[in-house]
């Protein structure tokens, strides 16, 4: 997995298993979206979620940072994304 952070501590980078996390926040306290929390917490990289999920890979990065609140997001793309982390459509939201 690529380091999310270039001076991040962790040899993995692993963001997932911050105690920031559980609050919404990665390791700089940083907001982090329950979409990326759940993608790294499977160790998958955009490209993967992308092809697993059918959902553009610029599409998914613009709900991670932001930019495009899940709220946004056709109940389609939701749903493959869902079923592409393997998590209810709700942990998304």
């Amino acid at each position: 997995m690529r380091r999310k952070y270039g001076d991040c501590i962790r040899a993995d980078g692993d963001c997932t298993v911050c105690h920031l996390v559980s609050y919404g926040r990665d390791c700089r306290n940083k907001p982090i979206t329950n979409l990326e929390w759940a993608r790294r917490r499977e160790h998958m990289s955009l490209d993967e979620l992308s092809a697993r999920s059918g959902v553009n890979k610029r599409q998914i990065q613009r709900i991670e940072q932001g930019e495009g609140k899940m709220g946004n997001v056709t109940l389609t793309n939701a749903l493959a994304l869902a079923d592409a982390l393997d998590v209810d459509v709700r942990e998304l939201l």
